[in-house]
């Protein structure tokens, strides 16, 4: 009975209207480390529920990319302000409004606009997901502005929250699905992940107004053409490294959608935007060796003249010399090897990644021979991982001709393996908080080094790398160094 009445003060109308609201960010005023990108995982929601009611998508980082407002002496919030979200949600006067909340760093903006919506009127339905939900499901929820919660993958739960409204005993029911009784917060487990991605819709481009994103200077990795857009072929990965919360969202069993699924997709891109480059978005794009060269195949044959990279990289063991031609044939303009360390002991013993550099060296040099262009990615400040280590990455870095890895500080993301351990053994910096998980925060110090070791390492590493390359192919650093005094010049 207290459960029904809980729910009476969302069930007197039907959802006629959904706004689905990707936020404002913070970021450094120094160094910005965002990515304005179509919201590919708000479109899939809206193509699941877009039979069911009208729906909007506010991605308020591209409409207000222009627009920076100083928070402190450190952080800068960047995208539409909240007097202009405020006029977007009354103009729209939705029913329900459903927040991506993704980066926990974020969650004073998500406090914030729950505030906002409730504030213009109690009755608007607020829901959240994204990966920073689902890891900090009880912290959503115990915000009063905050009715309901859908954990990980969402999109079937979502079309069953928003058919169901009036539906108190079905509400309950739903997979992943959090809520409150009184001052009770009750979150029902994930259990139910999606096993054929085919049945999902494509996500719905025609209301993110792509035509906003193309020809940024800003994107995830480096863009080749003014005309690209992110897909995602797959989900899950088999890894399990200790710094990554992508099983969180979904799930370790690696799923794919199939090659005619994915095909059709970029036949509707190119037919109805003239799609020139793609991002695959996958955390894994190539788990299935098959499925990848079937894919690739399939993109020759179909002539689509496209070129595309894998910004969040592809994973080492499934690569061979007959799969990077297949990929260069197809499209490969770059790419990136997730490597995280030079060191095999680390990424046997503390990262827990299953790859040889042995075998990253002949794939690297492999490209080299085919003159495809490639990157690596490194992760130091690792509980476990030394200061010797870490030189093992820079050096690995240099031996491979790599003058700009992308390097990260190991940040403890909630709902990580990271996280956790540096929460048991004291690892975080006394002063931790969400604010503190930048990429360049250094959260983390162990009895091996403080962060202030980390940041010289940062320096003496990088002009370590920029004399190997000196010593190498002095013409090649000299051309890099006045692009980067150009680039400068013009975003003066």
């Amino acid at each position: 009975m207290i459960r029904s009445k809980m729910f009476l003060n969302f069930t007197h109308k039907k959802i006629n209207k959904v706004l689905l609201l990707s936020p404002p960010v913070l970021t450094n005023k120094g160094k910005l480390d965002i990515n304005p990108l179509p919201p590919i995982g708000l479109g899939y929601l809206a193509s699941s529920v877009n039979d069911l009611c009208k729906v909007k998508i506010l991605d308020c980082l591209i409409n207000g990319w222009d627009n920076g407002e100083s928070i402190n002496k450190s952080l800068v919030r960047i995208g539409t302000s909240y007097e202009d979200i405020r006029k977007e949600i009354i103009e729209f006067n939705p029913d329900l409004v459903g927040l991506n909340c993704q980066f926990s760093k974020q969650y004073s903006i998500y406090r914030d606009l729950l505030s906002i919506i409730k504030n213009i009127d109690s009755d608007i339905i607020t829901i959240t997901g994204g990966a920073h939900t689902t890891v900090c499901p009880n912290d959503m929820l115990q915000d009063k502005n905050c009715d309901f919660i859908i954990l990980g993958e969402g999109e079937k739960s979502f079309r069953e929250f928003v058919k169901n409204i009036n539906n108190t005993l079905e509400l309950y029911k739903i997979d992943g699905f959090g809520y409150k009784i009184g001052g009770e917060i009750i979150i029902n487990e994930k259990n139910c992940y999606i096993d054929n991605l085919d049945d999902l819709k494509f996500p719905a481009y025609d209301l993110m107004g792509l035509e906003k994103y193309f020809g940024l200077k800003h994107s995830h990795g480096l863009r080749h053409k003014k005309r690209c857009v992110p897909i995602i072929t797959s989900r899950g990965c088999p890894a399990k490294c200790i710094f990554c919360t992508a099983k969180c969202v979904w799930g370790n069993k690696f799923r794919a959608r199939s090659v005619n699924n994915v095909i059709e997709e970029i036949r509707y891109l190119k037919s109805r935007y003239d799609i020139e480059e793609i991002m695959f978005e996958d955390d894994n794009l190539t788990a299935d060796r098959k499925r990848a060269k079937l894919l690739f195949n399939r993109i020759i044959e179909e002539g689509f003249d496209i070129v595309w990279d894998t910004p969040n990289g592809v994973g080492v063991w499934s690569l061979d010399e007959e799969l990077i031609d297949l990929m260069k044939s197809s499209g490969c303009i770059k790419l990136n090897f997730p490597v995280e360390s030079g060191s095999q002991r680390v990424l046997d013993n503390i990262i827990k990644k299953p790859i040889k550099l042995s075998k990253v060296e002949k794939l690297i040099n492999y490209c080299k021979k085919i003159n495809l262009d490639y990157g690596i990615f490194l992760v130091i400040g690792l509980p476990g991982e030394t200061l010797k280590d870490m030189w093992k990455s820079i050096k690995f870095a240099a031996k491979m001709g790599v003058i700009n890895p992308h390097i990260s500080i190991a940040t403890p993301y909630p709902g990580s393996d990271l996280f956790n351990m540096c929460s048991d053994k004291g690892y975080l910096i006394d002063s931790f908080s969400y604010d503190d998980l930048f990429i360049r925060s250094f959260s983390i110090e162990t009895p091996d080094w403080n962060k202030n070791d980390l940041r010289e390492f940062l320096l003496k590493a990088r002009i370590y790398l920029i004399v190997r390359k000196f010593i190498s192919n002095p013409l090649h650093v000299c051309k890099l160094i006045i692009c980067k005094i150009v680039n400068v010049l013009k975003n003066k």
